[in-house]
């Protein structure tokens, strides 16, 4: 049996492509942002301003080109903390941070107007609010800085887990109007579009398949909203861990396998845990999509493990 394809030739029992009828397919390599914590309920524990100093220059090392600090988690098997608790997490971490990388971008991880104020008189330059803009002064502190904020799709309330009985039907319309109405208070607020970062919000307030839905649609809700940039903060996530049925630890080949399958555009930004194993591995996929010019040549030292 002989199949064709615009563009390729023919062969008996498969495609061969012909490399002088199409432009070879471009890879893009997304900004990656590291996961500095100071909150001791998040999935990696949390860090102290020494910690935080040794941890962020070890990512920068690695790859990374935003630092993402926060002093909450949003785990729902443990309290909200007062705001005065999540500043004291907090703000030592991104002083440190700030300081010991200073041509890394910080990202205040909140869902408070209060937390972000002061986040950005320490250094940050992106507020990543993970529960789609909660607290109705968010948006003023956004304009009033002028800082790039991350617009989350989640109906959850934080700290509180969504039940299946509160679940939405369809999360894809859904989340076009939810983000719509978000981007609609931003505007009102004075805040240019181009300082929106869309995040599909994986696992905030969605089954771990409404989650798999929403990431496979995300190509929907950039065009339907018109935002260019999307971060996308699959690692470790539950959606993985309920596929693999692995703790949160055990879960980054998975995350591996959700960075390979989503569609990354030019400005996109990748929240992870492991950097220098997602910029080995972004590195791999732009040399075999993209090819390698010039002579490759393995150091001796890395050929064999002790």
């Amino acid at each position: 049996m002989v199949r064709t394809v615009p563009g390729a030739a023919a062969v008996s029992g498969g495609y061969v492509w012909s490399p002088m009828s199409h432009e070879p397919a471009r890879s893009v390599t997304p900004r990656i942002m590291g996961v500095v914590n100071a909150s001791v309920d998040s999935l990696t524990g949390g860090v102290d301003a020494a910690g935080a100093k040794e941890l962020a220059s070890e990512m920068v090392s690695g790859g990374a080109s935003v630092l993402d600090c926060g002093g909450q988690s949003l785990r729902t098997d443990v309290r909200e903390i007062p705001v005065a608790e999540e500043l004291e997490r907090v703000l030592p971490v991104i002083e440190a941070v700030h300081a010991s990388c200073p041509g890394a971008a910080i990202s205040i991880d909140t869902y408070r107007a209060e937390v972000a104020v002061a986040a950005i008189a320490a250094g940050a330059s992106i507020v990543n609010d993970p529960s789609g803009l909660t607290d109705p002064d968010l948006p003023e502190v956004v304009a009033e800085h002028g800082v790039d904020v991350v617009v989350a799709y989640s109906r959850a309330t934080p700290k509180v887990r969504m039940t299946r009985d509160k679940l939405v039907g369809n999360p894809m319309a859904d989340g076009i109007a939810f983000l719509r109405d978000r981007l609609a208070r931003l505007r009102a607020a004075g805040v240019d579009q181009k300082r929106v970062i869309l995040d599909p919000g994986p696992d905030l307030g969605k089954s771990p398949e409404q989650t798999i839905a929403v990431l496979r649609g995300a190509s929907r809700l950039r065009s339907a909203l018109g935002v260019d940039r999307v971060l996308w903060a699959v690692s470790r996530k539950d959606f993985i861990g309920a596929l693999v049925e692995r703790m949160p630890s055990g879960r980054d080949p998975g995350t591996f396998g959700a960075l390979s399958a989503i569609e990354i555009r030019p400005g996109d930004i990748v929240r992870v845990h492991d950097v220098a194993g997602v910029a080995d591995f972004f590195k791999v996929r732009s040399a075999l999509i993209d090819g390698y010019v010039g002579t490759l040549d393995l150091p001796e030292k890395f050929r064999y493990d002790p």
